[in-house]
């Protein structure tokens, strides 16, 4: 059975970095699983990799400090990148990472990704409506949150505030709302193939399950409490802050990005580009922004009841580190059948 290791965690707990280095120790290379990293161009608001590391950029990857990790640049500002595709081009670069005789270790904080690879997705094969999609986005997003109330009460109680005041996040739930005529859920097993789906996407990935039995994936979460990870996104936010994240973020407004796009990816990228537009004042902007990804990182911690299986280290603690190589030692190396793993 293939075992892919899967690093999830808040943002600022340092899952890239760990990643590199069990990477380097384990032999293997890295899978992004950040719903923002996909996008050319942003690179330091998504936090790609730290500012000490040595990076060289090719087509399909970025080898960072002697590792491989893909999942980078996948994609234009602007240009849709659902969760199929993620499953899509995750599965695939997988089974490439595998045949070279290496670990795959997904690294990442966008716990719906890592849940659907685990779990798989009813979901994943609904297509998207183009006509639907364009007669929603004459309306606001306050008539496109009643809208999916009256359709699918039970999802809109479940999303937290940033979802609904996402119009693009509304139009896609109103979407599979009316193609299931059902509650949505996120939680279910998918059984087709990507292959059984290729002509919904226009992908030109290889064709390969949504989930397949014969991996056996070991999740391991980094956390700690609230206040030690404000404290650490503060300076993480600073550190970006002062080494060109509003560069970068102009540089998209002046490519004509569209700039409800950039508002819909939210946090850095949401008020910054307010700023930058004069819709809010500087003050304003850092001060909302502090209060969102603070939230952001309360939400992201909730995904961590979700796993079946999860090996949870608090990155507060000394020696974590230490423990969690050791006992991924354990789980990739002795058959857990004939040793006990505490």
């Amino acid at each position: 059975m293939n075992k892919v290791l899967i690093i999830y965690g808040p943002t600022a707990t340092g899952k890239t970095s760990l990643a590199i280095n069990l990477a380097d120790k384990f032999n293997g290379e890295l899978i992004s699983a950040d719903s923002r990293q996909v996008y050319k161009g942003l690179d330091i608001g998504s936090g790609k990799v730290s500012y000490s590391s040595k990076v060289e950029r090719h087509k399909g990857y970025w080898n960072v400090d002697g590792i491989k990790i893909h999942g980078f640049d996948l994609v234009s500002p602007g240009q849709r990148f659902s969760v199929f595709d993620f499953l899509n081009f995750t599965n695939t670069t997988m089974i490439q990472i595998i045949g070279v005789k290496k670990i795959p270790i997904i690294v990442g904080g966008t716990g719906f990704y890592i849940k659907a690879l685990i779990d798989g997705i009813e979901t994943v094969g609904i297509p998207a409506n183009q006509k639907l999609r364009d007669q929603l986005e004459k309306l606001s997003t306050d008539q496109l949150y009643q809208k999916l109330r009256k359709l699918d009460p039970k999802r809109t109680k479940m999303m937290n505030e940033s979802d609904r005041q996402n119009p693009r996040r509304l139009i896609r739930a109103i979407e599979i709302a009316l193609s299931t005529s059902s509650s949505v859920s996120h939680t279910g097993v998918a059984t087709t193939t990507i292959s059984a789906l290729s002509s919904v996407e226009s992908r030109s990935y290889r064709s390969v399950p949504l989930r397949s039995r014969m991996t056996n994936y070991l999740l391991f979460g980094l956390t700690a409490s609230n206040s030690y990870l404000y404290s650490r996104v503060d300076t993480w936010l600073e550190e970006r802050l002062s080494h060109g994240m509003i560069g970068e973020i102009r540089s998209l407004a002046d490519q004509k990005v569209d700039s409800q796009w950039l508002d819909d990816l939210g946090l850095e990228y949401r008020w910054i580009s307010r700023y930058i537009s004069g819709k809010v004042s500087w003050q304003e902007a850092i001060d909302r922004l502090w209060g969102d990804i603070h939230s952001f990182i309360r939400r992201q911690k909730t995904w961590f009841k979700k796993f079946e299986e999860i090996y949870l280290y608090d990155i507060s603690k000394p020696n974590w580190q230490k423990e969690l190589e050791k006992k991924l030692d354990l789980l990739l190396f002795y058959d857990s059948k004939k040793y006990q793993i505490a």
